[in-house]
C-alpha cells in the first residue's frame, strides 16, 4: 500500500497550492527521490499552506502593504570635521 496519497494531503487547500504540491510531487518523482522523502517533504509544505491561511493577515491585491515609518536612526548622518 502506497505512502503517499496526494489526495489527503492536499485536501482542504487552496486550489493553487493544491496545484504546487501535484507539481511539485511530480518533479520529486522524476527526481528519483524515496517515497517517504516526498511524504515528508510534501506535509510540511501542506502544513505551511494551512498556518499562513490561518495566520497571515488578509489584504486585497490593490491594497498596498503596511511600510513603516524610517526610524531615526536609520538615517545617516555625515560627521562634521571639527
Amino acid at each position: 500500500m502506497p505512502l503517499l496519497k496526494i489526495n489527503k494531503i492536499t485536501e482542504g487547500l487552496a486550489p493553487d497550492w493544491s496545484g504546487f504540491l501535484r507539481d511539485w510531487d511530480r518533479s520529486l518523482r522524476a527526481g528519483n527521490y524515496p517515497e517517504t522523502t516526498r511524504y515528508n517533504y510534501l506535509l510540511a509544505a501542506a502544513q505551511l499552506a494551512r498556518y499562513l491561511a490561518e495566520y497571515s493577515p488578509t489584504r486585497t491585491p490593490t491594497t498596498p502593504p503596511k511600510t513603516r515609518p524610517p526610524s531615526p536612526r536609520s538615517t545617516s548622518r555625515r560627521s562634521r570635521p571639527g
